[in-house]
Parts: structure tokens; C-alpha cells; sequence
């Protein structure tokens, strides 16, 4: 009969994330996160099996935290592009956050393993992660169509990849640590072909 896990699995996923968040795949391994995580190594192997495993759930919960944000902060203005202009408000803010982990999971993930070309199965999870996000942004970008604050001619669908495209651009470069001032006149350009 199996030994029962002693442990809170889900605060141990949540821990895990951060730590893959901050450190990557590859400089993570079982040995740090069962230190970090005060736990011994047959525990994690026992709740996930192996260490690719715990990253998926790991990296599943990030993509499920960042969708809920992008959609709060799409809901919280008074219109679908303030809306928008809120999300991009509310990512300056997580840049420049200096006690917040740099980056982002998924792009970080996306950057790092762009080589491990074999890994198809996570490489097609990420792209399906990125175009969940996508179609965010397009929802918003339709509904500011249908009410006239988004011009006729403009194409939902592109306006969201190219937004996309713009998040991990800032998301990469706020990694640098640059001024306030600069990532605000770069969100400026990326918004303004929404009014043009």
C-alpha cells in the first residue's frame, strides 16, 4: 500500500512555479526545488511523478493566474479599449515592480526550450497558451468594434496578435530594468494604432 503524500500539493505547486519562474527548467532541479521547498525529493516524485511533470503543472497554473489577470483588467475600464489601456497600465506596473520575479513563465519557457525543437508536445501547449491570450485581446478589440470606438476597418484579429507581440516585446525588455518613462512612450505606440 502506497505511503499518503504529506504535504499541501497545491502549495508546493505554487512554490515550485516561483521557483521555475525565477531560476528556468534547466537550473532547476529536484535537488533545489526539494531544498527550497523543505521537502524531500520521493515527495515530489510521489505527487508528480517527475520533474518535466511538475513543471507542466507548474506552468499550467501560471498560464490559468495570467489569463485571469488579462481578463480582469480587460473588465475594469469603462470601455473595451480602456480596458486595454488598464492591462498595459497594470503590466508597467508588474515591470517595474522590484520585488516581482522578472518576466514571464511562458515566454521565458518559450525562449529558453526554442531549441528543444523533439519537445512538441510542450511547444504546441505554449503555442496554445499564446493564442488563448490572443483571443483575449481580439474579445476586447470586437466588443470596442461593435461599439464604434474601434474603427469598422480595423482587423480584430491582427490588432490582438500584434498587441500580443507588444506584451512580450515589454516583457523581455523590462528585463533590463529601463525607466518608467520609456516602457509608457513604447505602450503609447503600441496603443496608438487602435485610435489611428
Amino acid at each position: 500500500m502506497a505511503r499518503p503524500i504529506e504535504f499541501d500539493r497545491e502549495a508546493a505547486l505554487e512554490k515550485s512555479m516561483r521557483i521555475f519562474w525565477r531560476y528556468g527548467y534547466a537550473s532547476t532541479s529536484i535537488q533545489r526545488l526539494s531544498d527550497q521547498l523543505a521537502l524531500h525529493p520521493g515527495s515530489l516524485y510521489g505527487a508528480f511523478k517527475n520533474k518535466r511533470q511538475l513543471f507542466m503543472a507548474a506552468l499550467e497554473l501560471y498560464f490559468e493566474r495570467s489569463s485571469q489577470s488579462i481578463r480582469q483588467a480587460l473588465e475594469s475600464g469603462d470601455s473595451p479599449l480602456q480596458g486595454i489601456r488598464c492591462f498595459f497600465g497594470q503590466l508597467l506596473d508588474q515591470i517595474g515592480d522590484e520585488s516581482s520575479i522578472k518576466g514571464c513563465l511562458m515566454i521565458n519557457t518559450a525562449t529558453e526550450l526554442a531549441e528543444e525543437a523533439e519537445d512538441e508536445a510542450l511547444t504546441r501547449r505554449l503555442d496554445e497558451m499564446f493564442r488563448s491570450h490572443e483571443r483575449q485581446f481580439q474579445h476586447a478589440l470586437v466588443a470596442a468594434q461593435a461599439s464604434g470606438e474601434l474603427a469598422k476597418e480595423k482587423d480584430p484579429a491582427a490588432l490582438a496578435r500584434f498587441l500580443l507581440v507588444g506584451v512580450r516585446g515589454l516583457r523581455l525588455y523590462g528585463q533590463t530594468r529601463p525607466p518608467r518613462t520609456e516602457l509608457e512612450s513604447v505602450v503609447e505606440q503600441l496603443l496608438s494604432v487602435l485610435y489611428r
